[in-house]
């Protein structure tokens, strides 16, 4: 008996089960946000004692949304960083790695915002530290960061302000980028459903297009369009709930269950894991160099990285679009990135050292510079290739 599936893998559809995992997020914070207190002094108890204690069934829903924010950050790096392995971001593709990396950074901030609302020890002073970078900003930095807090410290004003960002502001930008993202509006105009002797089937049909396309094959709509990814969905949210009923403690932190205490500073201040890499550049510049300071060095290379990632498309001047493992000095470049990610992610989770700080530096070195070396290393490719 053959089991396997013709055209099926799990990763190819990293996208449809972030889709039905966003869709699940709304509906569990919709039962969230009716008892949480968006209240400094109140939003610590409602969470960890109204939700998780006194409504039928809160815990549930607290442990899906908290368990669904740390998966999906999973998925999203595994889809970001399978579309720069396969270099979809070339030949017509620029369009939704830009808007992708748009729905990148609005996860960015939703995930962010979330982090703070339970208003935990954790909670609080990452939002305390990561605010203050900022004031970093040449200029105008003072200004942006007390219009964020909209205080002088992370206050009730803030909270206030996150959670308005976190449940409506960022929701509605993610559904509105999600529609060009997904094509759906080009889908709608260019896919016609048909009926024949076989069953349903779906054909790439110009219908708004005057001019005449050779035709081709109708693809059967059920297996390729449903079950294939009903199938994708089904086998990772089995995953998901198993986590959710057997392991909740993978996404809420321990430390985070004590209230926050803006008088006792813990030792060791960290976000979620999905943050760590870009939090790590900023403490590893430990000291100055000659009249600018580390920490100005930090945020340069985290500004360098992230815009790198946001602007792959013109720095590679490799106009072939294969994978990586198909070009030579793309495919070093490419699994460098993945390391320096993951060291930077292990090494902001672990207490501060001096040998971390060392390390740290040399990693993030390492991937501020990958975004210099792109143009010139994807053009000696081309013409070494030509």
């Amino acid at each position: 008996m053959k089991w396997r599936i013709p055209n099926f893998n799990l990763l190819l559809y990293t996208g449809t089960i972030m889709v039905a995992l966003f869709i699940l997020m709304v509906i569990s914070g919709i039962f969230l946000a009716m008892h949480y207190k968006p209240d400094a002094a109140l939003a610590f108890e409602s969470v960890n004692t109204i939700i998780m204690h006194e409504v039928p069934y809160g815990w549930l829903w607290r442990k899906i949304h908290a368990m669904g924010s740390t998966l999906f950050f999973w998925l999203l790096y595994i889809h970001l960083l399978g579309m720069l392995y396969l270099g979809f971001y070339k030949h017509g593709k620029r369009i939704y790695w830009y808007n992708g990396m748009a729905l990148y950074v609005c996860f960015v901030i939703i995930g962010f915002t979330g982090y703070v609302l339970p208003m935990g020890q954790m909670s609080y002073w990452a939002a305390q530290v990561i605010t203050s970078l900022l004031a970093y900003i040449p200029g105008a930095g003072e200004d942006i960061m007390r219009l964020v807090r909209g205080d002088f410290a992370v206050s009730d004003v803030t909270l206030l302000r996150f959670y308005v960002v976190h449940i409506i502001v960022m929701p509605l930008c993610i559904i509105g980028i999600l529609l060009f993202h997904a094509d759906f509006f080009k889908w709608h105009a260019t896919t016609k459903l048909s009926f024949n002797r076989k069953g349903l089937h779906v054909t790439k049909e110009p219908r708004f297009s005057k001019s005449a396309l050779p035709p081709k094959e109708a693809k059967p709509f059920f297996s390729n369009a449903v079950l294939k990814p009903l199938l994708a969905c089904s086998v990772f949210f089995a995953f998901f709930f198993y986590c959710v009923f057997f392991h909740p403690y993978l996404a809420l932190d321990p430390l985070n269950m004590m209230p926050a205490d803006p008088t006792d500073t813990p030792a060791h201040i960290y976000p979620e894991w999905y943050f760590l890499w870009m939090l790590q550049p900023l403490k590893s510049f430990f000291f100055d160099i000659g009249p600018i300071k580390g920490a100005y060095v930090g945020m340069v290379c985290l500004v360098v990285a992230n815009a790198g990632l946001i602007f792959l498309p013109l720095l590679d001047k490799n106009p072939r679009r294969v994978p990586a493992h198909e070009r030579p000095y793309f495919r070093w470049w490419f699994w460098t990135l993945v390391v320096c990610l993951v060291a930077l992610t292990v090494l902001g989770k672990l207490p501060t050292t001096p040998a971390g700080l060392w390390l740290g530096m040399g990693f993030s070195t390492v991937l501020m510079g990958l975004f210099f070396i792109l143009p010139w290393l994807s053009r000696k490719e081309y013409d070494a290739k030509s």
